[in-house]
């Protein structure tokens, strides 16, 4: 069996928490998330390295984050989505290309 790949680039990363809450939230499951929930969704471990990547997304203006007190622990960080995360992926362009017999023939555009 092939070993897992872990080492992904700090900008993959990124992508795939962004990927991991759009998904939550298109499915009605959460809109929120701490890191620990995050980086468990990732099958990473969660590390200062992970949370240095989301205190980064912060401020780049890719998330949000939220204290918020839970009754019997301490502060606890919510990471969420910002509104230009949501609304950019639901009218982004699509492109198709055609093909004929293995040859390309056309390409279509479509708006969702």
């Amino acid at each position: 069996m092939p070993k897992q790949v872990r080492a992904y680039k700090r900008s993959a990363r990124k992508q795939q928490v962004i990927k991991q809450l759009r998904i939550w939230h298109e499915n009605g499951y959460a809109t929120e998330a701490t890191a620990y929930k995050l980086a468990r969704a990732l099958d990473m471990r969660p590390s200062n390295h992970f949370h240095d990547i989301l205190n980064e997304m912060v401020t780049e203006g890719d998330l949000r984050v939220e204290m918020r007190e839970q009754p019997g622990r301490i502060e606890t960080k919510f990471y969420l989505l910002t509104e230009k995360r949501i609304i950019t992926e639901k009218f982004s362009r699509r492109h198709i290309s055609l093909k004929k017999r293995g040859v390309v023939v056309g390409q279509l555009e479509m708006f969702s």
